[in-house]
C-alpha cells in the first residue's frame, strides 16, 4: 500500500463496512464501536483493521453466536485476504458458517467445481425444486450468503451459493470469460436439481458475469441483479470515478495492475455487437447515488436486455439501508422465473408493496456514511420496465 494512500483507504474501508455490515444485518451500534478503535488498515497489532474485526469474532464465537462470528470474520478478511492474518479470518469464517448451519440443523452439501477451482454450497438437492445460483460481488464470500440456504425448504428451490473469481475460495482470476462458473456450477447439480430453470441472483460485478452466461446458457430463466456494471463503468474507469478500495480489489481479483486495468477495463463492456440479446427478465436495482456504478448503465442495459424491469432506489451501492425493501423485491423476482413458484412470487411482491407504500409515507432520508456523500432526495422507491 503507497503510504499517500493508506489515510484515505482505510477511510473507504470504514465507509464501505458500515454499508456492508447493515446488508448482513449486524448491529450497527457494535460495528461503530469497533470501527472507533481502529486506527491503520495493515498489519496485525492491536487497532489494525485485520486485529480489530477478528478479537470481536473470537468474542461471538466463545459465545457460539456462530452467525454474528460468520460476519466478523468476514470483515476481518476484508476486502480480501492479501496476509496470513486474514487468512485465518478466512478460515474462522468458514469453520463458523459450518457451526451455524450445524446449529439451524440445516443440511448442506460443498461442491467443489473444476477439479476444485471453486467451491459451492448446495442444499434442497435431490427433490426435483428448480436451481437458484447465488453469488456476491467482489468483496463477498459465499459464507455470508446463508440465509439463502435456510430459505431453500420455505421456498422449495434447490440453492446454491458461490463467489467470484479470486474471492474467498475461488482461486480462478476475474476475466470477462469468467461467465462460464454459472454453466459449470448449473452442470453440477445435473441431476439433482430441476436445472432446466435456473435463476441467477448475481450482485454487483457477478451480475456483469452472469448476463454473459445468460446470453449464451437457456437453462438461465432470469437475472436478480443490484448495482451490476454494464458498460459505462468499464468505458469511464479511473481514479475519479472509482474508488481506491475498488479499484485494488479489482487489480487483486485480475491479477492486473492499476495502468493494465486502465487499458483493458473498457474491452470489458457489454454491447449490442459482443453480446447476444438477452430475451429473459432481468430484474435490476439501480441505487441514484451509487457511488461506483453509474446511473448510465441503466441505459446501458436498456439495448442489451429486451425485458429489462428496473426498481430505483434513493441510496448508495447496493441500497444497504433500504435492505426491508431489496428482500422481498428479490425473492419476488426470483420466484417469478419458475412457473411453479408464481404464487409465492405474488405473496412477496405483495409484502415489497406494502412495505414499499409505507417507506414513501414515512419519507425518511436515507442514512449513508459514504465520504462527502449528500443525499438531496427523500426515499423513493419504483419499478418500471423497458419498452
Amino acid at each position: 500500500m503507497n503510504p499517500s494512500n493508506s489515510s484515505s483507504y482505510l477511510t473507504e474501508l470504514k465507509n464501505f463496512v458500515l454499508l456492508h455490515s447493515q446488508a448482513q444485518q449486524l448491529d450497527q451500534r457494535e460495528v461503530r464501536a469497533i470501527l472507533e478503535t481502529i486506527t491503520h488498515a495493515e498489519g496485525e497489532d492491536a487497532g489494525s483493521w485485520c486485529a480489530q474485526w477478528f478479537k470481536a469474532a473470537e468474542r461471538e464465537s466463545a459465545r457460539q453466536n456462530w452467525a454474528s462470528a460468520t460476519k466478523l470474520y468476514s470483515l476481518a478478511r476484508f476486502p480480501y485476504v492479501e496476509t496470513e492474518f486474514q487468512q485465518r479470518a478466512h478460515e474462522g469464517a468458514i469453520n463458523s458458517f459450518e457451526q451455524s448451519m450445524q446449529q439451524a440443523k440445516v443440511t448442506f452439501e460443498t461442491l467443489e467445481i473444476e477439479n476444485g477451482a471453486f467451491k459451492a454450497y448446495a442444499t434442497g438437492l435431490d427433490k426435483g425444486w428448480p436451481l437458484l445460483v447465488v453469488c456476491g460481488g467482489i468483496v463477498s464470500i459465499k459464507e455470508q450468503w446463508q440465509r439463502f440456504l435456510l430459505l431453500a425448504a420455505r421456498i422449495k428451490l434447490c440453492v446454491v451459493v458461490t463467489e467470484m473469481p479470486g474471492v474467498g475460495e475461488n482461486t480462478l482470476r476475474y476475466t470477462p470469460q469468467s461467465w462460464a462458473m454459472f454453466p459449470q456450477l448449473i452442470d453440477a447439480v445435473q441431476g439433482r436439481a430441476d436445472t432446466r430453470q435456473c435463476h441467477l441472483m448475481a450482485l454487483s460485478f457477478s451480475g456483469h458475469l452472469a448476463m454473459h452466461a445468460a446470453a449464451r446458457d437457456p437453462r438461465i430463466r432470469g437475472i436478480t441483479t443490484v448495482g451490476a456494471p454494464v458498460a459505462s463503468f468499464f468505458r469511464q474507469y479511473n481514479t475519479r470515478s472509482v474508488p481506491l478500495v475498488t479499484r485494488q480489489t479489482l487489480s487483486y481479483l485480475t491479477g492486473l495492475s492499476g495502468e493494465s486495468l486502465f487499458k483493458q477495463m473498457p474491452d470489458w463492456q457489454i454491447t449490442q455487437e459482443n453480446l447476444p440479446p438477452l430475451t429473459i427478465p432481468v430484474h435490476y436495482l439501480q441505487s441514484q447515488f451509487d457511488e461506483i456504478i453509474p446511473l448510465s448503465e441503466v441505459n446501458s442495459l436498456k439495448k442489451v436486455a429486451r425485458d429489462m424491469r428496473l426498481y430505483q432506489l434513493a441510496d448508495v451501492h447496493g441500497s444497504p439501508n433500504y435492505m426491508h425493501l431489496v428482500a422481498p423485491w428479490a425473492l419476488s423476482s426470483i420466484l417469478s422465473s419458475f412457473p411453479s413458484r408464481r404464487r409465492q412470487a405474488a405473496l412477496f411482491r405483495l409484502v415489497w408493496q406494502v412495505k414499499q407504500f409505507w417507506s414513501r409515507r414515512r419519507a425518511v432520508r436515507p442514512k449513508s456514511p459514504a465520504v462527502n456523500h449528500v443525499v438531496a432526495a427523500p426515499v423513493m422507491a419504483n419499478e418500471s420496465r423497458s419498452e
